[in-house]
């Protein structure tokens, strides 16, 4: 890890085309991840992004200011960190950096409207994802999944079921670990049932050596559209040699109607008297 962002770092954050995440830590002591595209470099010792709408990472970011970040490439270069927000701002040269481009300078619906300031904690080189380990663990992931599986609570829905199932879809994981919260790809994850999710420890399974069952985690996945569903819950342990986390809470992250779809919220009363 590094503490300066290298020139090849900053050329890949400015690339408008990629998947970039952030991990946060949410109000009951858990993490959250969301899809944040305009994540930049600034400078060699800051982290921008730009918000166009409303999350649940907002809220939770300036409670607990440290967070994790991860970006990717469609060439599947990559790299990830963590930092620790500072302020926002309303006006200035980032400001107008983020609404002078095309994807929102040009839109009639919504530009940003706030830019957010993260100090660089630490930040990896960049890197290539290990296609072929990948390609295996995911393999491995299918095979371990069916002695795995769980399906009493009926979490995932068929959309979610389809995001994990994909080989080419990107999921990641993220959890706190002894160097606070960090994200790690698992793309050969798979769902298990409709109540657990299932991954081969191969790539990355030093990130997961030291996961003790009950240690809450996160996982995203994404589809080549962009489409989207974060699972919260907890890390169960190996099973059939996969590693199992036990879905507690599913979280549509796609705009306009963001927020938990899983457990459903009761039904209020019928009102029957007036």
């Amino acid at each position: 890890m590094n503490n300066t962002i290298s020139p090849a770092a900053r050329e890949l954050l400015a690339l408008t085309s990629k998947l970039a995440l952030l991990g946060t830590i949410d109000d009951e002591g858990k993490p959250h991840l969301t899809f944040l595209s305009s994540l930049e470099g600034l400078g060699e010792d800051r982290v921008m992004f730009g918000q166009f709408c409303v999350g649940l990472s907002k809220e939770f970011l300036p409670k607990r200011p440290d967070c994790a970040f991860l970006a990717l490439t469609a060439d599947m270069k990559w790299l990830r960190g963590r930092a620790r927000f500072t302020h926002t701002a309303k006006t200035g040269p980032e400001f107008d950096m983020y609404n002078n481009k095309p994807l929102f300078r040009y839109n009639a619906y919504f530009g940003v409207n706030t830019v957010w300031y993260l100090d660089l904690l630490e930040i990896t080189e960049v890197e290539k994802l290990p296609v072929l380990q990948i390609g295996l663990g995911a393999l491995l992931s299918r095979a371990a999944a069916p002695f795995a599986a769980k399906s009493e609570k009926n979490a995932l829905n068929l959309f979610g079921r389809a995001l994990f199932a994909g080989i080419d879809s990107p999921k990641f994981l993220c959890c706190t670990g002894e160097n606070g919260l960090s994200i790690t790809p698992i793309v050969q994850a798979t769902h298990a049932g409709t109540d657990r999710i299932a991954f081969a420890g191969s790539p990355f399974g030093e990130d997961l050596a030291g996961l003790a069952p009950g240690t809450p985690v996160s996982v995203m996945a994404l589809n080549l559209d962009m489409q989207s569903v974060l699972v919260k819950g907890s890390y169960f342990g190996k099973k059939a040699g996969a590693h199992v986390i036990d879905i507690e809470r599913i979280y549509n992250s796609m705009p306009p109607a963001s927020g938990y779809i899983y457990p459903k919220a009761a039904k209020p009363e019928a009102i029957t008297e007036f």
